[in-house]
């Protein structure tokens, strides 16, 4: 993979207090790193991901609770989020990963997202004329509109990085640390999560992007409450994040997502395998001269992850069982999670977590 410098388009699961650009709000920050475990830069799953790739990383335009979808800036869609993918003297990386779309699913939606008064709402929409209400079920084109705005964020990406190779990675169910089984709510709203990732396919091979999909592996990631990783899902995912960088690089755009089934069924590819990792430089953080944002509140984690603490040891990856990483399984085939007394919370503090 010849990519050296890399640069990361994503929301909550990618930030890191000192690596985004200024303004920008935060997850992991405060004491959320000391709950995730989460403790450095190096212990994300980008970092983690492009050291195992032999590269270094430019820039980190993650912003937490972002959409794909949107009227305008904070959303991924927006040119200023492209333009945050640029070094600080404006250099253009060499690869960009997008991981971006869960707060779509999770919403439903931008009007719902901007009803719900969330933190990361446009802000060219002005609260006043936008009556609040509780997020409630998606509209019939939702994922429609997810895919239009998807492609409209890779071609802006593509207009801010021409040269660029523009990874699209796949939205992966988490589950929360010290659950042995299956969580995930996967029809929050009334669309299920792969639709989206169908959503996201599309968009990647419209407009020329490579699929990295970590879906297709069938594994669940370690989290905090279902969604953002702890230091063992870091690991887990970005595993993930590697091995379907290979495939997708190996098999070409239209082939990416048929190699990865592939893979999952036995057929690895021993010398890809073998091979990651073996030019990793030392660790390297995005524009560390950049100032920490104030972070987001996330009361809704609070009672839910206090003490739980991942393991840190062992930070190698693993490209054959992704450091333990559980299989996912879809446990439950209501058409919605809203109104189901399972579900942890289906309103405006939304988790993806069906605790039955």
């Amino acid at each position: 993979m010849p990519a050296k410098t890399f640069s990361i388009m994503g929301d909550s699961i990618s930030t890191f207090e000192g690596c985004v650009p200024d303004g920008y709000t935060l997850f992991y920050n405060d004491e959320r790193l000391e709950r995730s475990g989460v403790l450095r830069p190096e212990d994300t799953w980008w970092s983690h991901a492009v050291r195992a790739l032999g590269g270094t990383v430019l820039a980190d335009s993650a912003w937490s609770g972002s959409m794909v979808e949107g009227a305008g800036f904070p959303a991924a869609s927006s040119p200023e989020r492209a333009a945050a993918l640029l070094g600080p003297d404006g250099q253009a990386p060499d690869a960009v990963l997008v991981f971006i779309g869960i707060n779509d699913y999770g919403w439903g939606g931008a009007e719902a997202q901007a009803a719900g008064r969330s933190h990361a709402m446009p802000r060219c929409i002005d609260p006043a004329t936008v009556p609040e209400q509780i997020a409630g079920a998606a509209p019939a084109d939702a994922v429609k509109r997810f895919g239009a705005a998807y492609r409209t964020m890779l071609r802006n990406i593509r207009a801010a990085a021409p040269e660029a190779a523009v990874y699209c990675i796949t939205l992966l169910p988490g589950r929360t640390h010290g659950v042995d089984h299956p969580e995930f709510c996967y029809r929050l709203r009334g669309r299920h999560l792969d639709e989206y990732n169908a959503a996201i396919r599309d968009a990647a091979a419209a407009e020329g992007c490579r699929v990295a999909d970590v879906r297709a592996f069938g594994r669940d990631y370690d989290s905090l409450e279902g969604t953002h990783p702890t230091n063992l899902g870091m690991r887990q995912f970005a595993s993930m994040v590697v091995r379907a960088m290979q495939l997708a690089d190996s098999a070409g755009v239209e082939a990416a997502a048929e190699a990865v089934a592939g893979a999952k069924a036995g057929e690895d590819e021993e010398a890809l395998i073998a091979g990651a990792g073996a030019n990793a430089e030392a660790p390297t953080s995005p524009n560390p001269a950049r100032t920490q944002a104030e972070g987001d509140t996330h009361d809704n984690i609070e009672d839910i992850t206090a003490g739980a603490q991942p393991e840190t040891a062992n930070p190698a990856l693993d490209l054959r069982d992704f450091c333990g990483a559980p299989e996912s399984a879809q446990l439950c085939d209501a058409p919605t999670c809203i109104g189901c007394p399972h579900a942890a919370n289906t309103g405006n503090q939304w988790l993806c977590r069906c605790l039955k």
